[in-house]
């Protein structure tokens, strides 16, 4: 995946990241795919996370000394790291885990798995 901030990037202004998948079909053409990456649930997540992650330097990865192009990078990977544990969804309301996420990051989470019909609401 590759994605270029240009110098007026506002770093708060997250786009749903592109990935883009290439293959042979059975007659030997090459076939590339470019699609986006998350679903649009997910990519409500990924953009809070995001948006907290280049704010807060210490949040979820340490870029206080990174410009914004490193700081992105770096928070796309702790994204990746931590995506499993904040799209599950299993128990239809927040894990322990995901209940020690900022309040923000949490209220998207339950957004997405009421968009999903995964979430139970409390009786």
């Amino acid at each position: 995946m590759l994605v270029l901030l240009t110098p007026n990037k506002i770093m708060s202004d997250f786009e749903n990241p592109l990935e883009s998948k290439a293959s042979i079909n059975d007659a030997g053409e090459m076939e590339v795919t470019i699609a986006k990456k998350y679903n649009d649930s997910e990519a409500k997540v990924y953009k809070s996370y995001m948006s907290m992650c280049s704010s807060e330097d210490k949040m979820f990865t340490d870029t206080a000394s990174m410009d914004d192009k490193k700081t992105y990078a770096a928070c796309s990977v702790a994204y990746d790291k931590m995506r499993a544990m904040m799209m599950d969804d299993s128990k239809g309301e927040l894990t322990e885990k995901q209940k020690k996420l900022p309040p923000a990051l949490q209220k998207k989470i339950i957004e997405k798995m009421k968009k999903e019909g995964t979430y139970k609401e409390e009786e």
